[in-house]
């Protein structure tokens, strides 16, 4: 780029109610997927810029760590090193990531990473690029080129934003369907909770071997595809109940947990009934598993002896996100 620019996006993290394992292709290219899940209102927030000659290097790129290299390919971070040749960036270009939660605790950073940069980068080019070209190109970089065993429910949340649930054909096309029902919305969100387990995980070691079971998973993974279609007649319900959404969030948790060893731990499970002993209706580890946060529904008559219970951990209160994501400040001069 021979112009000067600076912009910033905001992407959304995300949290996943069902069907999580269904949007893998191996498996939706032949049953179908179905997952059910919402961005938040927790951000991820990327920054690029020209960088100056006079640093001495054509590539910064801040996140966790920090890089200063000469030559594209030895950038580390592989997802923003995809980005840039994917889009053919040019340097001398400053590159900083910001996140409002550290990354590796499955809500979705990566995903949201490769999603935001992308954003960013066509922003700096002028290009406005709409929420499914940036989820393919974003899957595309994560999946087709880097060979990470994921599925495509983060990218298009991402995208997107808002309360989605996102059909995976054996086509292989992706359609999205925005639940607007603010009641229901607001009636899961004010009973549920994020809890950190002090757990970081690597991710792709737990899908790695998701991925490799999935021939032998498929009556499971059909399984939680027949939980996404009974949640979605509780959305269709006047009558909707936070316990009956419960009960199939425990039902799910309890399949998904089955697909991998590494998904769940005796620690976890342990961890997990003595919540239900002290007033949660239902939850699961999200994102991959092994660690992370746990979601969970509380029974508000419960609702002081789970916090007094829970008050040693570090929790979140999260609200929904409805716009996926966006460029903030974009200067091209």
């Amino acid at each position: 780029m021979s112009r000067k620019f600076f912009v910033i996006t905001k992407t959304p993290l995300r949290i996943s109610f069902f069907g999580g394992g269904t949007d893998f292709e191996d498996f939706f290219r032949i049953y179908g997927g179905k997952v059910i899940g919402t961005t938040i209102n927790k951000y991820l927030y990327v920054t690029i810029k020209n960088h100056d000659p006079l640093f001495n290097e054509k590539f910064r790129v801040n996140y966790s760590e920090t890089e200063r290299v000469n030559h594209i390919n030895k950038i580390r971070n592989n997802i923003i090193r995809e980005c840039l040749k994917l889009t053919k960036t040019k340097p001398p270009i400053y590159v900083s990531v910001v996140s409002d939660i550290p990354g590796h605790t499955g809500l979705g950073s990566s995903s949201s990473l490769a999603v935001g940069l992308l954003n960013a980068l066509y922003a700096a080019k002028g290009i406005s690029k709409k929420p499914r070209e940036l989820a393919e190109l974003a899957c595309k970089i994560e999946i087709d080129k880097l060979k990470q065993p994921i599925g495509k429910q983060d990218q298009y949340l991402s995208a997107f934003g808002g309360f989605g649930i996102l059909h995976f054909l054996k086509s292989g096309k992706v359609k999205i369907k925005r639940f607007k029902n603010k009641k229901i919305i607001n009636q899961i969100f004010s009973n549920s909770i994020i809890v950190w387990m002090k757990q970081y995980r690597k991710a792709q070691s737990v899908l790695r071997n998701q991925k490799k079971n999935i021939r032998n998973n498929i009556e499971k993974l059909q399984k939680l595809n027949q939980i996404s279609n009974s949640a979605l007649s509780l959305f269709r319900n006047k009558n909707f109940n936070i316990k009956d959404f419960s009960n199939l969030l425990d039902k799910n948790w309890i399949i998904k947990k089955k697909l991998s060893k590494k998904i769940s731990s005796q620690n976890n499970d342990k961890f997990y009934d003595l919540c239900k002993k002290n007033g949660v209706l239902g939850g699961k580890i999200l994102g991959a598993g092994g660690g992370g946060f746990f979601l969970f529904t509380i029974d508000k008559s419960k609702k002081n002896k789970f916090f007094n219970f829970i008050k040693k951990f570090y929790y979140i209160k999260c609200l929904p996100s409805n716009k996926g994501t966006e460029v903030i400040y974009k200067k091209i001069f």
